[in-house]
């Protein structure tokens, strides 16, 4: 039984591979895990461990034409869904401060209707933001 362990012993180490590191492998995966940007769905995204506002994520991307259409797309439908979100908010206060029923009901529809319309916006604008970190961290690996 002992001459098993010790032949199992020497033949796991024949056939292991080797465990220590190439140095260059070790600078390159410090520099991606440095520089990775980790996005988790809010308007701020990860880097290097430290929380930044997304509107600083254009001057992180810009070495990536794909990734930059992709932020200016988002940027598109973030501002449509705000302008989308204003003009919601104003119907309902509007509907809020009318007497007149009909009136109340219609702009409280419309109201409705453009949270509605809004909706589309917002998956569009984190599709976008998604692809172009995606994409950026992509680049980052082939560079």
């Amino acid at each position: 039984m002992r001459t098993l362990f010790v032949f199992g012993g020497f033949f796991f180490l024949a056939i292991s591979p080797t465990t220590a590191q190439n140095p260059d492998s070790v600078a390159i995966k410090k520099f991606y895990e440095e520089n990775t940007i980790y996005w988790m769905g809010t308007l701020k995204y990860m880097k290097n461990n430290q929380l930044f506002p997304i509107k600083n994520l254009k001057n992180e991307i810009r070495f990536s034409p794909d990734a930059i259409y992709e932020y200016k797309m988002s940027m598109h439908n973030k501002r449509m869904l705000t302008g989308a979100i204003i003009v919601s908010s104003a119907l309902l206060v509007s509907g809020a401060l009318v007497k007149n029923r009909q009136v109340r009901l219609g702009l409280l529809a419309g109201s409705l209707i453009t949270i509605g319309a809004a909706f589309p916006f917002s998956l569009k604008f984190s599709s976008h933001m998604g692809r172009a970190i995606w994409l950026h961290n992509r680049d980052l690996l082939l560079r």
